[in-house]
């Protein structure tokens, strides 16, 4: 074989190369940016829970009908099942990461809305050291994310 010859195939063979390996080079660099998973399911997740959240603390302002009537008993059902479904939300907040700064205040401002009031019903009289750490964390996640 020429000089010549195993040139041309060593081009053919360079440039073949180049149109397989195209589609892979391509396709890198938006994998490469997408290393962070977006928080679009939590938000999500979240707002359906903030719903259900002022629906509980909304029901709870309203007097509520006379105990051991039908309209006592829709009320006392329908209460109920919003407080269940509130915790089941807030139970799959709490089992899904957050990925971004966003999610990660959201999950720091939820535990500064809930966690004082879950302490009002608590049977521990005041706040352990545990406690005021986990507030405390809180805090610097939202006042970060509001800088």
């Amino acid at each position: 074989m020429s000089k010549a010859n195993a040139l041309s195939n060593t081009n053919r063979r360079a440039l073949l190369a180049g149109i397989i390996a195209a589609p892979v080079i391509a396709v890198l660099p938006a994998t490469a940016v997408e290393t962070v998973p977006s928080d679009a399911a939590f938000v999500a997740h979240y707002q359906k829970f903030n719903t259900v959240f002022r629906a509980v603390r909304e029901m709870s302002r309203l007097p509520e009908p006379p105990a051991n009537t039908p309209e006592g008993e829709a009320y006392e059902a329908r209460f109920d099942a919003l407080v269940s479904e509130e915790c089941r939300l807030l139970s799959e907040l709490a089992a899904m990461p957050a990925h971004t700064a966003q999610g990660q205040r959201i999950k720091a401002e939820l535990i500064l809305k809930l966690l004082p009031e879950h302490m009002t019903h608590s049977v521990i009289a005041e706040y352990d050291s545990n406690t005021q750490l986990v507030l405390s964390l809180a805090r610097d996640l939202v006042r970060e994310a509001a800088a």
